[in-house]
């Protein structure tokens, strides 16, 4: 192969899905560049970020370059064995773990979960903010932690919409008060957060592997800022 129609392979590969006006890659295809992991946890193969599985603990990889408010973040994610999320508007704890909002990268059956990371297990607001929505909820959390719920679809016709082990693509929306996330253009599950202690509205990005053989990978990763 000449080295042009390789340069121009190469470019191919690395150049991410989503072209819509607004959106900014976030990873670029090639390193970890603007990214912070833990040694060993986290690689880059063919344009894809991947957790090496290597890791017997929960860590983070986490986008270093801003705290975004509100926004759209979109990805492509390949889930294969074990737990893993996506955090956003998420607090740094140190020791690449965070504190905050994941959307769930699992098996079909735990597909559509809100979830709050990291959460003390003797918190009084535990019961609420560990399993925050389900596939097919519209969730409201009020300003005393108290959490209402409507469904809002069946969960099984909603989770049926993720493709196990193959690529999907992911989509978070978070907009004031209310995130929401949809996969493969499907919304999961919605969350609108009044909470005065626990509910954030700005934070970090990060993608986590929760150890123990976790296979997972990432792709065009892009943000579009409001």
């Amino acid at each position: 192969m000449k080295r042009s129609s390789l340069a121009l392979l190469l470019s191919l590969l690395f150049t991410p899905l989503f072209s819509e006006d607004g959106f900014t890659p976030i990873f670029n295809g090639k390193d970890l560049t603007g990214w912070d992991g833990k040694p060993g946890c986290w690689e880059v193969r063919n344009g894809e970020i991947w957790c090496t599985g290597f890791s017997d603990a929960k860590n983070w990889l986490i986008w270093r370059e801003d705290e975004p408010e509100d926004f759209v973040l979109k990805m492509e994610f390949r889930w294969k064995k074990g737990n893993s999320g996506v955090q956003v508007r998420s607090e740094d704890l140190g020791e690449w773990m965070i504190y905050g909002y994941q959307v769930e990268v699992a098996s079909q059956e735990k597909m559509g979960l809100w979830h709050h990371s990291l959460l003390d297990k003797e918190s009084p607001k535990r019961e609420a903010r560990h399993l925050m929505a389900l596939a097919g909820e519209e969730v409201t959390i009020d300003e005393s932690g108290k959490k209402t719920l409507k469904q809002i679809a069946d969960a099984e016709e909603i989770k049926a919409h993720f493709n196990e082990t193959e690529w999907n693509t992911m989509e978070i929306i978070a907009d004031g008060d209310t995130l929401t996330q949809k996969i493969n253009g499907v919304v999961f599950s919605v969350v609108t957060d009044y909470d005065d202690e626990l509910s954030r509205r700005r934070g970090f990005i990060a993608l986590q592997d929760h150890g123990k053989g976790c296979n997972v990978a990432f792709r065009n990763i892009q943000l579009k800022k409001n």
